[in-house]
């Protein structure tokens, strides 16, 4: 398979407890390396890798091992990843150092210490101290990556937020790898395990004008965002969506794949009823291909397909797409 960007899914497994995880109503389970290293050795034209999925990452006891074996074969690859935070031990930090790891987003939706541990089921304060060790030691050592930054998940509680509170708990830990802000996800594969009270932190009218409005407004908000372009700062979810028009093509399906701990391949990350939408596992490399074509062909057909619904940039292309035809 020639794929250009591939997100794989180490685990399933989480320290945390978050009310909008999918990962916390999936079977718990590891990938296992036998399966990376057949996904590498079967994969041609590899330039970046984002390694994480519905778990935490680095509770993956051959994490490290997945990154050596990628390098082997593509010693230039980018390797990005996304963490709760959680896990910047002495260890790992060395370890995320010598691996070369290019960029590393911890998520988060609250930096006030009540409401991230009501949200996440975990301290703040040991993320903070992780962050601090390991911006710590990169910059001791003259290092330029990792470099960290946050990803954002905006609830209706917690829009607030956005204004003052994030940009200066990023400022004040030195962090330099940007600011991504998304909203509760809303596509039915997410929503349909969300509690009561999970469906209500959801924006309305009145938290996303205040979301706008930090977005508007906060100097400093708008400075940490801008860092994600950096070019210290390119990372897996930027070169993947700038490799094709994505007004009217969808990136995954054009140059990434997306693999699941059971070593099943899915149309993009959002898509998490494995089951249901599996498009084939490593020894089905032609009909992992049949299907990326097909869904496709819907797309630019003016459909969007099943597995895509709720899709902001499914519903842009199918959208576009429309627009196009019409004036052929």
């Amino acid at each position: 398979m020639h794929i250009r960007f591939a997100q794989i899914e180490p685990t399933t497994r989480c320290n945390y407890t978050c009310g909008f995880c999918v990962g916390r109503h999936m079977p718990q389970t590891d990938l296992a390396l036998q399966n990376f290293q057949r996904f590498i050795d079967s994969v041609e034209g590899l330039e970046a890798i984002e390694l994480q999925g519905e778990g935490e990452p680095l509770l993956h006891t051959d994490f490290f091992s997945m990154i050596d074996i990628a390098r082997a074969k593509f010693p230039n690859i980018e390797i990005s990843m996304i963490t709760n935070g959680s896990m910047f031990t002495t260890d790992n930090i060395e370890k995320l150092l010598a691996a070369k790891v290019g960029r590393i987003f911890v998520s988060a939706e609250s930096v006030d210490d009540e409401n991230f541990q009501k949200i996440r089921g975990g301290k703040l304060e040991r993320v903070r101290r992780g962050i601090r060790a390991l911006l710590a030691e990169r910059n001791q050592r003259q290092l330029k990556h990792p470099i960290l930054g946050l990803s954002i998940t905006v609830l209706r509680s917690t829009a607030g937020e956005l204004h003052e509170a994030i940009p200066s708990f990023y400022q004040q830990l030195g962090l330099d790898g940007g600011i991504n802000i998304q909203p509760l996800q809303n596509m039915p594969q997410y929503s349909e395990h969300y509690s009561h009270d999970m469906l209500s932190q959801r924006l309305d009218k009145a938290s996303s004008d205040i979301a706008n409005t930090a977005l508007q407004t906060s100097v400093a908000l708008k400075k940490a965002i801008s860092d994600r372009g950096k070019t210290l700062a390119t990372g897996f979810y930027e070169r993947l969506y700038s490799s094709v028009d994505s007004r009217l093509e969808c990136p995954w399906l054009a140059n990434g794949a997306y693999m699941t701990t059971e070593g099943t391949f899915v149309a993009c990350c959002h898509v998490k009823d494995y089951n249901k939408y599996g498009m084939g596992n490593l020894e089905d490399a032609g009909k992992i291909s049949e299907n990326r074509k097909a869904l496709q062909k819907t797309l630019a057909n003016g459909a969007i397909p099943e597995q895509c619904a709720g899709c902001t940039v499914a519903r842009n292309i199918v959208r576009n797409n429309r627009i196009v035809n019409r004036n052929i």
